[in-house]
């Protein structure tokens, strides 16, 4: 199965110069994630409302069920995780993993799951949710690989900025899709039906893969498109 797929590693990364803005020499090492034993390889997820101040963290241990919620970026373990792309969703879809009307609605959209991995150690848990998605679910330490639950679905055409909505893969609501969600900083994340405004979505609904040194005291990252 297309799951068991290993993790990409190639993460573009690009400091900021602390309030200028401007870009640094590309030629700069590359850049430690939440903690130096993690380094290139990892990353966090983040929503565009709370731009780089807080990312996805694990609430407790490494065990089934866990929640995960915000946490002020810092040099934490609990924020450690690494990005495993899948492919597309017709691709999944021809493996039976991933329902039909998501297939019909975003076949090309790339499909990634999110593991834990505190200090750069891959667990065998990922971003999910524990049954199929509703509206309110909690998002949870899953299995990897045990089914769509631990599976999101980056929505492209709805990206602003580099940011974008994510489908959990348990989903067959595709007129009204279940979204990863943030509410406030420190409350757990949940699933959600996807809000559109104008044509944009909600601020606490898109997001970003953060690379790099992304905690404020070691200055900060760009967003890389969760998209790849």
């Amino acid at each position: 199965m297309r799951i068991t797929n290993g993790i990409v590693a190639s993460m573009v990364t690009v400091a900021l110069a602390v309030g200028a803005g401007a870009l640094a020499d590309a030629a700069a090492p590359v850049a430690d994630a939440a903690t130096v034993a993690c380094g290139g390889a990892c990353m966090a997820i983040g929503p565009e409302e709370y731009g780089l101040s807080y990312v996805t963290a694990v609430s407790g241990g490494a065990v089934t069920g866990q929640g995960i919620h915000l946490a002020k970026a810092a040099e934490s373990a609990s924020e450690d995780f690494m990005l495993r792309n899948e492919g597309t969703v017709a691709a999944l879809y021809k493996d039976g993993l991933i329902g039909a009307s998501l297939r019909f609605s975003w076949p090309s959209d790339e499909v990634y799951e999110y593991v834990y991995a505190p200090d750069g150690v891959a667990s065998s848990l990922c971003v999910g949710v524990a049954s199929t998605a509703t509206q309110g679910a909690p998002v949870s330490l899953q299995p990897c690989g045990s089914s769509p639950r631990v599976l999101w679905i980056a929505l492209s055409a709805d990206s602003i900025g580099g940011f974008e909505p994510l489908i959990n893969g348990s989903d067959a609501n595709d007129r009204d899709p279940y979204v990863l969600t943030a509410g406030r900083w420190a409350s757990g994340l949940t699933v959600e039906q996807l809000v559109l405004t104008d044509g944009m979505a909600a601020t606490s609904q898109i997001w970003a893969s953060w690379a790099g040194v992304y905690y404020p005291s070691r200055q900060g990252a760009t967003p890389v498109p969760t998209r790849r």
